[in-house]
């Protein structure tokens, strides 16, 4: 009897998987994006056949699979399977028919190849481990030789193949390691809100601690907390005795346990009382002399162990909380004490006192941590302190635990908390916790009675310590002079730089500090983060863009951190970006946000979203509501005399914006600032003082200025005017006023797009927005509605004026606005025509600021006015590729608006001619450059435009002929011809032979 081929083969092994309830996950599709050979390699549990099963191969390419087993070892069963999987496909029934025919497995193989490639799809070999037999190479060479196909090999050891060599050297190979399968952070929350849980930041750290992202952990634990059978607010640390989580992986003794030999399971679940295996702890501990050659074969063997450094080995947390359950109660303490000794002895602290812990020595781990706690703080090591206190009983806890607990609950922005753990540590070191609280919060009167107090009880050896201290708690209430000369170095930081006034030093300290600050280990630094204080100058110097950058920058450092200090004062920084940006909705919410998170965490953080609001509210005319966010925010400020000026200075802003402020709202700002010695602050009051009254405080606003330029240059947290226009009439009545300080007012001048120095005569205060395109209309930027038009006459004059930039003789102008009048007549009505324009454009500016009047009349060009032809010449005469040109044509309207006067008229035809050839220009540009999308925008907006176009056409089916779509280029022909014989024209010779060409 003849064996058939499908005999060595099951159909169940090529079945795709059936996976319910698996997660997306684009990371791992986008990163087998353009390899022909995909190699995962990861032990049991990390959801290689979930990952693949679930979409992770490209999509739009057939796909099959293939369950290898110990069979695969013999190229003819390997042969039979490959054959069975591939039978579905287009061509699939070659490799059965070469089998049938007594075919070798080397040609059945390169036949699948060969199915692979003209299908273009993607076979999935899972359990791959199975191919590293001597005798399926060539198989696997002719395989992997698949052309336009895919092939992924799914396996739990490492696969030391020649055949992916060579494709490696190649670069087709795409690897994907445990590393890779393992949930990043976000992908475990979007898990567990798949599951309906909203974990909190906190939570979802612990979360992703424990389960270290291994995918079928994650999924474990998202099912139990899902059920209420864990509460991932209560997680236990899985070095600690209790572990909750330990007993929902039960399946890991059959999974990972059971193929392994006696002697490297009963080394593997000994060793699970520690985090960390060398072969020196387990040769001391276990007096195993082979440790090392143990070790290496757990770690080869595709268990959960794997190295952590040279000689270093670690297995998964849950791994080991299951085999700690395995071990009798005494054997695992006595291991503990041995492991504890053997680690003091080799001098590593937090080793010793975890394994202290496990062996019931409180009292010594107490002792321990007392010792090293300090150290680890310092090393920005929070969480370890937080969670090596809570795995101590409190018994055991002494006053120095107490201040140690404090200390890292300060770091976690635990306040309330702290202040609790240091009310029972020693007077001293409870009066030193009071202290640093007040200077961590800035909240400078809460930090004056426990100084006094540690003065009292400290002794020499406290004295630097403690003159830093006041000397801190000084800058934090405004008092510069006695700060620094209490500790003369403050003045070379970044705060002292910027309560001082000297802003672009504290700008440049600043971002020196955030240099160090992203995503290394350390603790918190709230109100001194590098990054939130650059995102405050950046926003104070009129740059919201980098403003709101360092914003979330320091946003994303706060969550990392698990700070919701740093994260409150982000999102107020990052109002104040927003603010800066005109974004007032966007601002509103931030400040919002900051102040829920604030809530519980210090009073001192609501200042500044309570101070944003109150702007807002103010520019709104909601003077009572201002006054009350004002007054609410003061009240936190807890003498900060700087924070508390420009709480001031912005709800007087806020009023000045809108209309309702006086010189005396300004009078708190001026006195917060002049008893802090803060120039900055001052310049603006001197400024915002000006912008009321101009004879009020011209020259110190002069002075202001010139020193802090973006004031006016730029729309900044607090310049005296939001509108660019507005900011340049206050530029030009400051040069009237003191002429000798102009030339330090120039480079302001030129950020606002002044060639010289502006006079009040060439700045109206408000923008003028002149629109002939499509229609003639007229807005200002102080009013929301286009202006009405006093005659209509007015608006051909505003017309021809446009299409003659360069400007016209007034009887030329007279004459085309009213060609048949009398000579009087048509004075008479051209004057009024004149005045009426000048109405529509200058109505509350000084008279001739845009239409120069006189015997020669022009629009005068300037920073404004605008004028959309003007600009939409710029772009027409732009070179083809110029960054932005495309966007601006597009954006353009067909045509002028219609007028009788032949000068517009003349003007309308060539702008109807000029954009079709512009945007053709573009098309063909772009086609040039190999993409056709962007040259089929600008050719079908030419053909919209004019469709007789005969470039645009052809560039157009040129376009769609390169992205496959030869029936679109042909329809686009016969569209032209249809639109040129309406006009009496063929299409030339060159059209017609394109339309061949392409397949027409």
């Amino acid at each position: 009897m003849t064996l058939n081929w499908r005999d060595l083969t099951s159909a169940r092994r090529a079945r795709w998987p059936a996976v319910r309830g698996a997660m997306p996950r684009p990371r791992l599709q986008a990163a087998w994006a353009g390899s022909q050979v995909l190699l995962v390699v990861a032990p049991a549990g990390y959801g290689k056949t979930t990952a693949l099963a679930a979409g992770a191969a490209p999509a739009g390419h057939p796909q099959v699979w293939l369950t290898l087993d110990a069979d695969a070892a013999d190229p003819q069963g390997l042969a039979a399977g490959l054959a069975l999987a591939v039978e579905g496909l287009t061509g699939g029934a070659g490799p059965g028919a070469l089998l049938d025919a007594g075919a070798a497995p080397r040609r059945v193989a390169a036949k699948v190849a060969d199915v692979l490639d003209a299908s273009r799809a993607t076979l999935v070999l899972d359990e791959a481990q199975h191919l590293t037999g001597p005798l399926t190479g060539d198989l696997l060479r002719e395989l992997l030789d698949c052309g336009a196909g895919r092939v992924a090999l799914l396996s739990r050891l490492p696969l030391p193949l020649v055949e992916l060599t060579r494709l490696e050297a190649a670069g087709v190979v795409r690897r994907l390691s445990a590393a890779d399968l393992s949930f990043t952070r976000e992908e475990l929350g979007e898990l567990l809100q798949a599951q309906g849980l909203s974990p909190s930041a906190a939570d979802l750290g612990l979360a992703h601690s424990l389960t270290e992202g291994w995918p079928i952990a994650a999924r474990f634990l998202a099912q139990a907390a899902a059920q209420g059978r864990v509460r991932l607010a209560d997680l236990a640390d899985l070095d600690g005795g209790e572990a909750q989580l330990g007993t929902l992986f039960s399946y890991l003794a059959q999974e990972v346990l059971g193929p392994l030999e006696p002697s490297l399971r009963t080394l593997l679940t000994r060793s699970s009382v520690f985090e960390e295996l060398t072969p020196e702890l387990l040769a001391d501990v276990l007096e195993q002399p082979d440790a090392g050659a143990l070790l290496e074969a757990l770690a080869r063997s595709g268990t959960f162990l794997t190295r952590a450094g040279d000689r270093v080995y670690r297995a998964h947390p849950l791994l080991r909380a299951h085999l700690r359950g395995l071990l009798p109660a005494a054997e695992g303490q006595a291991l503990a004490a041995r492991g504890a000794a053997f680690f003091e002895r080799s001098g590593r602290p937090r080793r010793a006192m975890a394994a202290h812990l496990l062996a019931g020595h409180a009292p010594r781990a107490a002792e321990l941590l007392a010792e090293h706690g300090g150290g680890w703080l310092a090393q920005g090591r929070v969480t370890l302190a937080l969670r090596s206190l809570s795995r101590l009983p409190r018994a055991a806890w002494t006053p120095q635990l107490h201040a140690l607990a404090g200390d890292a609950l300060r770091h976690s922005s635990r306040y309330a908390e702290a202040l609790a753990e240091y009310a029972q540590a020693t007077p001293l070191q409870r009066a030193l916790g009071e202290i640093q609280v007040a200077l961590d919060t800035v909240q400078p009167d809460l930090a004056w009675a426990p100084l006094e107090v540690a003065q009292t009880l400290a002794g020499e050896d406290k004295g630097a310590l403690l003159s830093r201290l006041r000397a801190e708690n000084l800058l934090n209430a405004g008092r510069l002079g006695a700060a620094v000369q209490a500790e003369p170095a403050l003045a070379l930081g970044a705060r002292y730089a910027l309560r001082s006034g000297d802003l672009n030093r504290a700008l440049e300290l600043a971002r020196q500090a955030a240099q160090g600050e992203m995503g290394g280990a350390r603790a918190a630094q709230n109100h001194r983060e590098g990054l939130l204080l650059a995102s405050f100058l950046h926003a104070l110097q009129g740059d919201p863009e980098a403003a709101a950058l360092a914003a979330r920058e320091g946003l994303r450092e706060g969550e990392r951190l698990e700070s919701p200090f740093v994260q409150s004062l982000a999102l107020a920084r990052l109002g104040h970006a927003q603010l800066g940006a005109q974004d007032e909705a966007g601002a509103r919410a931030s400040y919002a946000q900051a102040l829920e998170l604030a809530q519980g965490v210090a009073a001192r953080l609501r200042v500044e979203p309570l101070m944003g609001l109150a702007f807002l509210a103010g520019r709104a005319g909601d003077a009572g509501q201002a006054a009350a966010l004002a007054q609410e925010a003061l009240a936190q400020t807890s003498g900060d005399g700087y924070v508390a000026g420009l709480v001031h200075l912005m709800g007087a802003l806020g009023r000045l914006q809108a209309g309702g402020a006086g010189i005396a709202d300004f009078d708190a700002a001026q006195d917060a600032f002049q008893a802090c010695t803060d120039a900055f602050g001052l310049a603006c009051v001197a400024l915002a003082r000006f912008a009321l009254e101009p004879g009020s405080a011209a020259l110190p606003a002069a002075h202001a200025a010139a020193r802090y330029p973006f004031l006016l240059a730029r729309r900044s947290l607090f310049s005296p005017a939001l509108e660019r226009a507005g900011r340049g009439a206050l530029l030009a009545r400051l040069v009237a006023a003191h002429p000798e300080v102009g030339p330090a007012l120039m480079p302001a001048a030129r950020a606002l797009g002044y060639a010289e120095l502006p006079t009040p005569a060439d700045t109206p205060g408000f923008e003028a927005h002149v629109q002939v395109l499509g229609r003639v209309q007229v807005t200002r930027s102080v009013e929301p509605r286009a202006r009405e038009w006093g005659r209509a006459k007015a608006r051909d004059l505003l017309a021809l004026l446009v299409v003659h930039p360069g400007g016209l003789p007034r009887e030329v102008a007279q004459e085309a606005l009213f060609p048949e009048a009398d000579p009087g007549v048509g004075e008479r009505n051209f004057r009024v025509t004149l005045h009426a324009l000048g109405q529509v454009l200058e109505e509350g500016a000084p008279s001739g600021v845009f239409v120069e009047r006189g015997e020669w009349l022009r629009l005068r060009p300037g920073p404004d006015l605008h004028v959309d032809l003007w600009a939409a010449q710029g772009a027409l005469e732009a070179p083809p590729g110029d960054p932005g040109r495309l966007e601006a044509l597009l954006a353009l309207p067909g045509r002028l608006a219609d007028c009788d006067l032949p000068d517009v008229q003349r003007e309308a035809g060539r702008y109807a001619l000029r954009l079709p050839e512009a945007l053709c220009e573009e098309a063909q540009w772009a086609l040039e450059r190999n993409q056709p999308e962007r040259a089929q925008h600008a050719a079908e907006r030419a053909q919209a435009l004019d469709a007789a176009h005969e470039p645009a056409a052809r560039v157009l089916m040129r376009a769609h002929h390169s992205r496959g779509n030869a029936a679109a280029a042909q329809r686009v022909y016969s569209a032209l011809k249809v639109a040129l014989r309406e006009l009496a024209l063929e299409p030339l010779p060159e059209t017609v032979a394109l339309s061949r060409a392409l397949g027409g």
